[in-house]
């Protein structure tokens, strides 16, 4: 027979009746938290797999934050786009309308100061910001104005070419900007163009306007020959300041003299200065001062737009206007003098070469009409374009035909040149208008382009949205039948186990007072 100290019965009853309270408690944890698993000891397999299956959710909600962040972005600048787009229609619109033959100054000055506020409003669009205050459209330099004014007040790209990119799943990730030097600045042009700016390096705070095309035949003779970027100098010439126009590979001498130039003339503050089809004013400039004149075949929306303002501003809408002085005129019979490709020999007298011209039926010569003004000189006018001149002296080399009014330099027979253009402002000004129009076509084309990008992008994110949202739920019900609790289960549990404590310690109360005093 076994005997059984009264210290071994408190003590076995009262292990007994903790052990039953802590299963207890741990049913209770189970019911309140909704976790079957409550720490990895309570099954070591499951906890590791729940803990691999918390890490992969955690892992998909900042995907699912990421493709929030990537859509607002990617909405934002598509939402900005449209406006830029609803900008650039309204400009055509007013490029349209300049272009009416019908238009006086003053209405010409009207549209061009309109499309001076829609410039104002396109740079307002193109450094839109985010909801954490960087520029959307300045790359990797999002903290950096996209487009700020330079020295002369055209608008000039800030940022750098950097395209960022968001992860969006494992993998996978998607473009959340475009640049604007992408969407507005490399836009392709209709024709060769140029644009201008001065050199940072300058102390007199000199400008220098965005010029026009003056002839774009002579413009692209050049720049098809050259295809290379120009500087200009101020230089100091023998007391006189004057301009140098010079390749930018090139280097003037020091001092620099005009033969270093390609072209070179006194300069004049605010002055048209006109090179191979090109006209631009440089104002306020010192000696020494440097401006770069960048030759390209594409060119920024600002620059189309502002552009098309100094035309509208600058560009008069006179016909070509031609003279041959009767001083300098020497006509002999084997002269000839082709005009618009019309030629002309053996007139020996300019009221010959009027009569000659008035009575030409060539289309070539139609709406050109020549006259004689009161001191004999000869007045060539064409309402229909430019005046294209060429002359040949029969070999002879004793004849002299001038011809006044030229672009760019007035023919001369016996020195040179033989052949010059006499230049229409209305040709030059619709060229301006057509140029513009189709570089702001180009400049919609070029936003569209992106805007169908984003559409595709927008589509990725949805897409994986969709599927990371699946994969969600998915995880999340592998982790619940590992880690959540069976309530049905749990609570028949934890009613059967309060019963077995209640019973356990009603027995032990009993148990507990029982002595062998009771059995004398």
């Amino acid at each position: 027979m076994m005997r059984i100290s009264t210290q071994q019965v408190f003590s076995g009853g009262l292990n007994r009746l903790q052990d039953l309270n802590t299963s207890l408690n741990q049913t209770q944890q189970q019911v309140s938290s909704g976790k079957r698993v409550l720490n990895p000891s309570d099954d070591p397999v499951a906890a590791a797999r729940i803990l691999k299956l918390n890490q992969e959710v955690s892992q998909i909600d900042q995907f699912k934050r990421a493709t929030d962040l990537a859509q607002n972005r990617l909405e934002q600048e598509e939402a900005t786009l449209g406006e830029m787009v609803d900008s650039l229609q309204r400009v055509r619109e007013l490029t349209v309308q300049a272009g009416n033959g019908t238009l006086s100054p003053d209405d010409r000055a009207s549209v061009a100061a309109e499309l001076r506020e829609k410039v104002e409003q396109m740079a307002s669009i193109a450094n839109t910001r985010d909801a954490s205050g960087e520029y959307i459209f300045s790359g990797f330099k999002g903290e950096t104005q996209a487009f700020a004014r330079n020295v002369s007040g055209d608008w000039v790209y800030q940022g750098d070419e950097g395209q960022r990119q968001l992860e969006i799943d494992e993998g996978v990730k998607v473009p959340i900007n475009d640049t604007g030097k992408r969407l507005f600045v490399d836009v392709p042009t209709d024709q060769p163009s140029f644009t201008t700016s001065a050199s940072p390096n300058n102390t007199s705070g000199a400008t220098i306007t965005s010029g026009m095309v003056l002839d774009q035949d002579i413009y692209n003779s050049f720049y098809n020959a050259n295809n290379e970027d120009l500087v200009v100098d101020i230089y100091d010439n023998g007391g006189i300041t004057e301009y140098g126009i010079r390749r930018q590979s090139t280097s003037p001498s020091s001092p620099p003299v005009p033969g270093d130039y390609l072209d070179s003339g006194t300069y004049t503050s605010g002055d048209s200065i006109q090179f191979q089809g090109i006209q631009f004013e440089i104002s306020g400039a010192q000696v020494g001062d440097r401006f770069e004149v960048n030759t390209a075949e594409k060119q920024s929306m600002f620059a189309t737009v502002e552009k098309l303002i100094y035309g509208l501003e600058n560009q008069t809408k006179t016909p070509a206007e031609a003279t041959i002085p009767a001083a300098s005129y020497v006509g002999e019979a084997d002269d000839t003098l082709t005009i618009n490709g019309v030629s002309f020999t053996g007139n020996t007298t300019l009221a010959g070469i009027r009569d000659a011209i008035n009575t030409s039926n060539d289309d070539a010569l139609e709406k050109v009409e020549a006259s004689l003004d009161s001191s004999g000189n000869l007045q060539i006018v064409s309402q229909a374009g430019d005046l294209s001149f060429s002359a040949n002296d029969g070999g002879t080399g004793t004849g002299q035909i001038q011809v006044q009014g030229a672009k760019f330099e007035d023919l001369d027979l016996q020195n040179g040149p033989t052949s010059a253009t006499v230049g229409s402002g209305q040709q030059a000004y619709d060229e301006l208008i057509a140029n513009s129009l189709k570089n702001l076509d180009n400049a919609q084309s070029s936003i569209l382009q992106v805007q169908t990008d984003l559409g595709g992008r927008l589509n990725a994110v949805d897409s994986t949205r969709e599927f990371l949202t699946d994969s969600s739920v998915f995880t999340e019900e592998i982790r619940s039948k590992l880690q959540d609790v069976d309530y049905a289960e749990a609570i028949s549990e934890l009613s059967f186990q309060s019963f077995v404590l209640q019973a356990a310690q009603q027995s032990f109360a009993q148990t507990s007072q029982l002595s062998l005093f009771d059995s004398i």
